[in-house]
């Protein structure tokens, strides 16, 4: 066993450049192992030992007969013990969490508020095969089914490729003595139920199931570590001004764009996001549009563009154009109020297009003699840069015609001469109550 430990540390270099390892010791027997097993490969790596015990003061006279067994066997090997006490239950009451969420919260506290190095925990294959089975029953996706990761953070896992049936004979031929903790025996909790009813029947039909498992993990965190890395790549072409090209992640294969999806609420905006809302961001990418995450916040396709708009800050309307011809008799005087919002059928060349804007766009504003990009416009009108991709724009063949809050093009402008004008009208799609047409001469 201790060969699979030492390769299970040097695959995942564990230990390197690591000058203090604590163990997290319960007392039970994975954790007096791993005590074991690394009093013996201290001086091959030359870090110091020390261990952590916490008293969560749920079982009573059992719990403090652990800590006493604890104490009493870190004296006799001579390693520095730091013990914590805690009333899990009303800590759990007092927080509104269940005891064993309040019990691992405080254990992640104590181990990182006195680790000065690495934290090494006991978990062993069996354990992995049961959270793995654990996470299949929630509907995990694939990192959660690559099962308890060897190492993460500061804490390093030395026993995970071994299975509790290694462990035991380690113990015993080493004539180790160590604590049983009898809610281990009860089927209250949910990893106790899977211990004892499920995990029997796997190893009805294969009896190495927790090894053949860890094996499977090992070969899903490469795949798992793969598509994590190519989707951070993307993400991080993708990501221009707090907004995804939608254009390059529509490109990607679904499993990259989604995770790119989520990189973007975690880090870009701070939040997490399920599978369902996930799998509603990736239709809006897809197909356009836009998609509530929560009442106030919406996930929007538009104008090439992915990004997510906070009706908290500010109402957010997507726009819809429409078009109506106008003809204009010899007698009648063209309203000028129209004017910004009309061009000249017979000046369009080719056909109109209703889209919104490029990277090229530019246009020369009727009354203004002089051309400008979109982009310099939009900057002199102060338009916030997630709004400036779903403003409706029209082009034919030769540029733009008209953009929606600045006006028509000089060369397809409405004059004396017109004999036939297309005026252009929009509609707010959503605005939760403000519906109507949205005014042109603003």
């Amino acid at each position: 066993m201790l060969n699979k430990v030492l390769a299970t540390i040097n695959r995942y270099s564990m230990l390197r450049d690591v000058q203090e390892v604590a163990v997290a010791l319960s007392g039970g027997a994975d954790s007096v192992c791993l005590l074991f097993v690394l009093l013996e490969l201290r001086q091959k790596f030359g870090y110091s030992l020390s261990a952590i015990h916490i008293n969560h003061q749920l079982r009573g006279d059992e719990s403090d007969r652990d800590e006493r067994f604890v104490r009493t066997l870190c004296k006799s090997l001579d390693v520095p013990l730091v013990v914590e006490r805690a009333e899990v239950s009303l800590l759990a009451e007092s927080q509104g969490k269940s005891i064993e969420l309040a019990a691992r919260d405080l254990r992640y506290e104590v181990f990182a508020r006195c680790c000065k190095g690495v934290v090494a925990t006991a978990h062993s294959a069996d354990d992995n095969l049961e959270t793995v089975i654990y996470n299949m029953t929630r509907g995990s996706g694939l990192k959660g089914i690559c099962g308890i990761p060897p190492k993460r953070d500061i804490f390093i896992r030395p026993l995970v490729a071994c299975t509790r049936i290694e462990i035991e004979d380690y113990l015993k031929n080493a004539r180790l003595d160590f604590v049983t903790d009898s809610t281990n025996l009860s089927d209250e909790y949910t990893r106790n139920k899977l211990r004892h009813r499920v995990v029997p029947v796997l190893k009805e039909i294969n009896c190495a199931v927790p090894q053949k498992v860890y094996d499977m993990c090992e070969n899903l965190r490469e795949d798992e570590d793969f598509l994590a890395m190519t989707a951070r790549k993307i993400y991080i072409l993708c990501l221009k001004n707090g907004e995804l090209d939608a254009e390059l992640l529509k490109i990607q294969h679904s499993a990259i764009a989604k995770r790119v999806i989520l990189y973007y609420f975690e880090e870009a905006l701070g939040r997490s996001l399920d599978r369902l809302h996930l799998n509603l961001c990736y239709s809006v990418l897809s197909e356009g549009g836009r998609t509530e995450i929560t009442r106030d916040l919406f996930a929007c396709c538009y104008g090439g563009k992915f990004y997510v708009v906070d009706e908290k800050e500010g109402r957010e309307d997507v726009l819809s154009v429409t078009a109506e011809d106008l003809l204009i008799t010899d007698e009648e005087k063209v309203n000028k109020k129209f004017l910004k919002n009309a061009i000249d059928c017979d000046k369009i060349v080719g056909s109109l297009v209703f889209r919104y804007r490029k990277e090229s766009d530019s246009i020369r504003v009727n009354g203004r003699h002089c051309t400008k990009t979109l982009k310099k416009l939009f900057n002199e009108q102060k338009i916030p840069a997630h709004k400036r991709d779903s403003i409706p724009v029209v082009a034919d063949d030769v540029g733009v015609v008209w953009v929606y809050g600045i006006g028509a093009d000089e060369r397809v402008a409405v004059d004396s001469n017109t004999k036939k004008a297309k005026i252009f009208s929009v509609k707010r799609i959503y605005n939760h109550g403000n519906s109507g047409e949205v005014k042109y001469d603003r």
